[in-house]
């Protein structure tokens, strides 16, 4: 385990991650080019278990009996495991910072909670040089278990990416997954949750800006395999430039799931005069018992605002701003250090000058 001066352990990670490692940032793992190579753990969240992904599912093969969806996980050599046991509960943040310099990012992450555990998951991915990007993680949330799982990725635009994350929720079971997606790169990324077990509940929502020429599409997927279950999507994003942007979220209620909820709404900011903002709310449904809805607003900034804020003395760009940060207020929530928000606000300024 290092400490947070230990030089030799960081002197190889970007000065961009190491300045994020503050005082308030209590609990973290960073995986340089697909090692763990430092951790930092308070006292309370050594109760999970943290480890080589490879070496947990090597130990582990009833849960590809259970999740045959996992099965491609036996040819995995890099990635994490992390798993909570069963009543575990911390209000502490674990924040995971996967950063890549030297090889192609191909990272596999799989979280377990165990009957009535909580916990709260960190991702921040990074990418240095010019790389494929393959990402993805897959959480298993068991009877009464809560996972909030807080994502950022901040790619540049050498990267070509691919992110997908799945999450397999039980009876009583609720994962809330809150996604900022501030990068540069051309991404695909696909949040995929299903509802397995009577009154299992989850909400996906995506964070998404979009600069320069770049492409950008995001698909989320909750369905329904049990009845009594809630699912709820949430899409903001902002286009600027000539970028094109892309929301697809379906609700799926598979026959005789009956008494399910499906809901999805999607806000969107078109900045640039030749930018592109698509959202595309799909309900799929094959049972009448249930309750299902969805909505879109696409559209510039609205003027009247924008007049109001000019006539109190801000510049036209920084009425664009304020307003923006207000339309992305969702993931200032998420953010768990002061440094993490500068980072975030940064991102955004730059990305939508």
């Amino acid at each position: 385990m290092g400490k947070l001066n230990d030089i030799e352990l960081l002197k190889n990670i970007p000065s961009e991650i190491t300045m994020l490692f503050t005082k308030e940032l209590a609990n973290y793992l960073v995986i340089y080019d697909g090692k763990i190579v430092f951790t930092k753990l308070e006292k309370n969240l050594k109760k999970l278990t943290i480890s080589n992904i490879k070496e947990a599912t090597i130990s582990n093969n009833k849960l590809f009996e259970q999740y045959p969806a996992l099965t491609d996980l036996k040819s995995v050599n890099n990635g994490l495991f992390i798993e909570a046991p069963r009543n575990y509960s911390e209000d502490s943040t674990l924040h995971i910072f996967y950063v890549q310099e030297d090889k192609d990012l191909d990272i596999n992450t799989l979280i377990i909670l165990n009957q009535n555990a909580e916990f709260n998951y960190f991702e921040y991915l990074y990418n240095k040089s010019q790389t494929h990007i393959n990402f993805v993680s897959n959480s298993i949330v068991k009877e009464n278990a809560r996972l909030k799982y807080v994502g950022i990725s901040n790619f540049n635009e050498k990267a070509n990416a691919c992110v997908t994350r799945n999450s397999y929720i039980s009876r009583y079971g609720k994962s809330l997954y809150s996604i900022a997606e501030i990068n540069d790169a051309n991404i695909e990324s696909n949040t995929n949750i299903f509802l397995n077990d009577k009154y299992a509940s989850a909400t996906s929502k995506v964070v998404a800006i979009t600069s320069n020429n770049q492409k950008a599409k995001f698909r989320q997927l909750l369905e329904h395999n049990s009845p009594d279950t809630e699912g709820f999507i949430e899409n903001y994003g902002v286009a600027n430039n000539q970028s094109s942007l892309m929301f697809e979220g379906v609700g799926k209620i598979n026959k005789n799931m009956k008494r399910s909820v499906a809901r999805q709404q999607n806000k969107g900011i078109v900045l640039g005069e030749f930018a592109r903002l698509d959202a595309n709310p799909l309900l799929l449904i094959d049972e009448y018992d249930v309750e299902a809805a969805h909505g879109a607003a696409i559209g510039k900034i609205d003027e009247e605002q924008l007049y109001y804020l000019m006539s109190r003395g801000l510049t036209l760009k920084n009425a664009e701003r304020l307003i923006i940060s207000g339309f992305l207020s969702p993931v200032i929530e998420m953010l768990t250090t002061e440094k993490l928000i500068e980072n975030f606000v940064s991102i955004v300024e730059r990305k939508t000058l």
